[in-house]
């Protein structure tokens, strides 16, 4: 253990050495009495704090940390960056082999102190991971914030992670499978690195168009969505540079898409759907959501102007629209469609009602939110299971 400060100071390919962990041990093994007592102290702290055994917080520590040189070895194969990945996986082997007894056993024997042996304890658990696990999880699942966040939002020229996304699920969500095939399969296409289209998904509120996109960050291991506001547009080649070397694909998802006129942003999108000299990078799709049938919102003196100041305003709608590659309408369901909703998720939650009595309180719950739709039909299943949970009526 005595060299150990120093392996760990030498360490290439994970950007760990300073890790509050990985420091205490280094100063486990220095000279100084109550230094090494408080290190020891530190790694009890840390990993009782955490839950976690000593194996358990290494191997966390190692996927979810910056690793480029580990990203550059699934580029390049060079041979000495193999090396460096070995070299770093020994020392951390080596550390996850010191137990609780190990360690106080060690201060112990350097300082002839007994109280060492009454410190607490921490569990070691098992670290069985070789050099091609954590290549290959890199390479699936990224690595820093990309191996531990899915889904990111974008702050001032900077992703910002979600720690808690949205957690539905495809199957959360009910009907409309004709125009969730089109999606689920273009994903699929993109993921799989074939030929795959920019989206745009329009149609009336509540019918599970944004719900369809989330989803999809559910379902496969290797997708990441960044959500982007309507002013973060101008962005969207920044965000190509920044992404483009990142080995995960990426939905950039700009949700209720509409422009006033002559705004900057329209210019900027309809030139990185297709247009611009710079090319999207082929791990980047856009998926947008709009509830209008026109992306640009005409102002009075536009609508009050000449048949030419129209046609230019339907050319600019149909030159954005036509750049997406896919254009589905969700349309809000009829009667049968609404309740037929209902009835999926009442049986997916387990509840049993009449018949009768639930339809007949869709209908009015639906009436007093004027009109139909998958989220009007959600929200009265939730209310309906919590009523039943409490022994109200519905």
């Amino acid at each position: 253990m005595e060299d150990l400060s120093y392996k760990i100071s030498s360490l290439t390919a994970f950007e760990i050495g300073e890790d509050r962990l990985l420091k205490a041990f280094s100063q486990l093994t220095g000279e100084n009495k109550a230094a090494a007592y408080k290190a020891y102290s530190e790694i009890c702290s840390v990993l009782l704090t955490e839950n976690k055994t000593l194996a358990d917080y290494l191997h966390d520590l190692m996927i979810y940390t910056e690793a480029p040189l580990i990203e550059a070895f699934i580029r390049d194969g060079n041979l000495n960056q193999r090396n460096a990945i070995s070299f770093d996986l020994g020392v951390i082997k080596e550390i996850a082999s010191i137990s609780a007894d190990i360690a106080k056993a060690y201060l112990y024997d350097k300082f002839g102190d007994a109280f060492a042996l009454c410190m607490p304890m921490y569990e070691s658990g098992s670290f069985d991971y070789n050099e091609d696990y954590f290549i290959e999880h890199i390479r699936k699942c990224g690595s820093g914030i990309y191996a531990k966040y899915k889904a990111f939002t974008y702050d001032n020229g900077r992703l910002k992670p979600v720690p808690r996304h949205d957690g539905i699920r495809l199957s959360d969500l009910k009907k409309y499978e004709t125009q969730r095939k089109q999606i689920i399969e273009n994903t699929l296409c993109f993921i799989n690195g074939k030929p795959a289209n920019n989206v745009l998904l329009y149609g009336d509120r509540g019918t599970g168009k944004s719900s369809t996109i989330k989803a999809l960050l559910n379902e496969y291991e290797e997708l990441r969505i960044v959500q982007l506001d309507k002013q973060d547009i101008p962005s969207i080649p920044h965000l190509f540079e920044l992404l483009q070397n990142v080995p995960l694909k990426f939905i950039l998802f700009i949700d209720d898409l509409s422009f006033n006129e002559d705004e900057e942003g329209f210019n900027v999108l309809k030139q990185c759907l297709d247009g611009s000299l710079t090319v999207r990078p082929a791990n980047i799709l856009i998926y947008a959501t709009t509830n209008r049938r026109h992306i640009i919102k005409e102002t009075n003196s536009g609508r009050n102007g000449d048949a030419v100041h129209t046609a230019d305003a339907i050319d600019d709608n149909m030159s954005l629209t036509d750049r997406f590659g896919l254009f589905i309408t969700f349309s809000s369901p009829g009667k049968e469609l609404y309740l037929e909703i209902i009835r999926q998720l009442a049986a997916d939650r387990g509840i049993v009602v009449d018949a009768e009595v639930l339809e007949s309180g869709a209908e009015r719950f639906a009436l007093k939110r004027c009109g139909r739709s998958p989220r009007i039909a959600k929200q009265y299943v939730d209310m309906v299971e919590s009523r039943l949970a409490l022994g109200l009526e519905i």
